[in-house]
């Protein structure tokens, strides 16, 4: 137990507490602290975990942040300084990130139900599997921000900037992108059903599989956008730009369907719904995620038990670690293996910060770490002295 806890000290040189050791109150007070030093070293790496929902980060600078496995629903991130942090397998349901610079963010298995994001700095966001239903996304910079498995049903992303975004496998049922830009979008595998594209520019956009059934799409800019495989059942086009015999001839629609007064405009009607484009699922997507979860750390205790052997091996073949050290690491990384399990039987939210220093780790630790990114090696042949055997010894 006391090697388990220097190797964990010696990984945790942050004042965050564990959610076993800290409640939200004191994960609260950590936030309030962070208020206290907005202009903190922007390389300064966190992980934060636990509960804490409500809590305030408005104005705090967590660049780099690594923010995993929590609730923090109706958190203040407004104005927050976000470059490259990563949220995971969390709840920000209602959280404000108004005005906050979150570029290259990654966000990863999240529901941010009815979150703020509005006039936020989202570009060159990544997005994977993330709600965001009814979300307040007004003027946001989503350019270059790609978007994979994402609800945005009924979100609200009136003037938002969404220029050369991706977007596949998304929900926008009923969302508002009115005025919005989406030059030189690609947007694939999506339902648009009742989306509202007033006066949108959609410049060179790239629609594939997309069903725009009763869409608003009036006095939008269509001007070198692509179709395939569109359906513009019900929707309204009446005054866009751009709109010709070959941008419909791959979109199909009804009666219904309302083009501009073009001559030679003809539409083909649509035989039938599409097959390849479902709704996002709450729920199986975070199932998925507990899943991905419970194999990444079945993969840590494998990659573990291959450190142990490898390291094993060529201590015996080369001598090149002390019998204490080895049996230091062998029991470290059992405890470490021990511990995760514990977190997978128990579902726990850590909170730990892990940064490698070599003058903490030690040589014996450090290696370890490294030959746990390595596959084990056999073992070598014993080698025999200059000489050939002794066979004086009558052993």
């Amino acid at each position: 137990m006391k090697l388990r806890l220097l190797t964990l000290f010696a990984l945790v040189p942050l004042a965050f507490a564990t959610p076993q050791m800290a409640a939200a109150g004191d994960l609260s007070d950590n936030a309030q602290v962070l208020r206290g030093h907005r202009d903190a070293d922007p390389q300064r790496r966190l992980v934060i975990g636990g509960d804490c929902a409500a809590c305030d980060f408005s104005g705090t600078n967590l660049a780099g942040a690594h923010l995993y496995r929590g609730n923090f629903s109706s958190a203040d991130f407004s104005e927050a300084q976000l470059l490259g942090a990563r949220f995971g397998n969390m709840r920000l349901d209602g959280a404000n990130f108004s005005e906050a610079s979150m570029r290259e963010v990654h966000l990863s298995s999240v529901t941010m139900s009815g979150a703020v994001l509005s006039e936020a700095n989202l570009s060159d966001l990544r997005a994977h599997q993330v709600m965001l239903q009814g979300a307040n996304v007004r003027h946001a910079n989503l350019t270059g921000a790609s978007l994979v498995q994402v609800s945005l049903q009924g979100a609200d992303m009136d003037r938002a900037d969404l220029t050369a975004a991706t977007i596949r496998s998304a929900d926008l049922r009923e969302a508002s992108l009115r005025h919005a830009e989406l030059n030189n979008v690609v947007l694939q595998h999506a339902i648009m059903h009742g989306v509202d594209l007033t006066g949108a520019s959609l410049v060179g956009i790239f629609l594939d599989h997309v069903d725009l059934t009763g869409a608003d799409l009036r006095r939008t800019d269509l001007q070198g956008s692509r179709f395939r495989q569109v359906i513009l059942s019900g929707a309204d086009l009446r005054e866009a730009e751009g709109v010709t015999v070959e941008l419909l001839a791959e979109a199909c629609g009804d009666t219904e369907t309302r083009l501009p007064e073009i001559d030679g405009l003809v539409l083909t009607a649509c035989t039938a719904a599409p097959t390849s484009t479902v709704p996002v699922d709450e729920r199986a997507f975070i199932a998925e995620a507990e899943a991905r979860r419970l194999e990444q750390l079945e993969a840590a205790q494998a990659a573990f038990a291959n450190a142990l052997a490898s390291v094993q091996s060529r201590a015996m073949a080369a001598g090149g670690l002390e019998r204490e050290a080895l049996d230091s690491a062998r029991e470290a990384l059992r405890e470490a293996a021990r511990a995760q399990a514990e977190l997978a039987r128990a579902r726990a939210q850590t909170g730990w910060r892990f940064e490698m220093r070599r003058s903490e780790v030690g040589e014996p630790m450090q290696f370890l770490f490294e030959e746990a990114q390595r596959a084990p090696a056999p073992p070598a042949e014993p080698a025999l002295p200059a000489g050939g055997p002794d066979r004086s010894d009558p052993r």
